[in-house]
C-alpha cells in the first residue's frame, strides 16, 4: 500500500509539473533582442570555441597561438563595436523609412556607409596582421576556417532560434 501511494504522488508531481510547465506564459523579453550581457556571454563562448577549432584546424603551436589570438582577440572587440553600430543604424533606417523622414533617411545611410567602411578596414588591418604570423599554409587553411567556421556559427543561431 506504501508503494503504491509513493507511485501515486511522484506521477501526480510529475503530471502537476509538467501541467504547470505548459501552462507558463512567454517571459516579457521573449521577442526582444539580447542584452549587451548575453551578447557578450555568447561572444566569449563562440571565442572559445573559435579558438579551440582554429588550433586544431591549423596545426597551431604554443608560439604562434600567443602571437595569434590577442590580435584576433582585438580584432573581434574592434569589430563587434562598428557591427552594433550597424544593427543600430539599420533599426533607425527601417523606423525612418516607416515615418518617411527624408533628411533622417540620408543621415543614417551616410552614417552606414561609414560604418561599412569602417568594418572593410578592420577586416583588411586584421588580414595584414594575420598574414605576419601565419605561414603560407597556415594562412590558406585560415581563410577556409574562417568561412566553414562562420557558416556553423550561423547554423547553430538558425537552430537556437528555431528551438525559441
Amino acid at each position: 500500500m506504501q508503494k503504491n501511494l509513493v507511485k501515486f504522488f511522484l506521477l501526480f508531481f510529475l503530471v502537476a509539473g509538467f501541467a504547470g510547465n505548459s501552462l507558463a506564459e512567454f517571459p516579457d523579453d521573449y521577442d526582444r533582442p539580447p542584452t549587451k550581457e548575453q551578447m557578450e556571454k555568447v561572444r566569449k563562448q563562440i571565442e572559445t570555441l573559435r579558438m579551440w577549432k582554429l588550433t586544431k584546424a591549423l596545426d597551431l603551436d604554443e608560439k604562434t597561438s600567443a602571437q595569434l589570438f590577442p590580435v584576433l582577440n582585438r580584432y573581434d572587440k574592434k569589430r563587434a563595436e562598428i557591427e552594433r553600430a550597424l544593427w543600430v543604424g539599420m533599426k533607425d533606417l527601417r523606423d525612418s523609412l516607416r515615418d518617411r523622414c527624408e533628411s533622417r533617411l540620408r543621415d543614417i545611410l551616410d552614417r552606414l556607409e561609414i560604418d561599412h567602411k569602417a568594418l572593410q578596414r578592420v577586416n583588411d588591418e586584421e588580414r595584414a596582421e594575420v598574414k605576419k604570423i601565419l605561414t603560407t599554409e597556415q594562412q590558406a587553411k585560415y581563410v577556409l576556417f574562417h568561412v566553414e567556421f562562420s557558416k556553423e556559427i550561423r547554423r547553430i543561431i538558425a537552430e537556437a532560434r528555431d528551438k525559441r
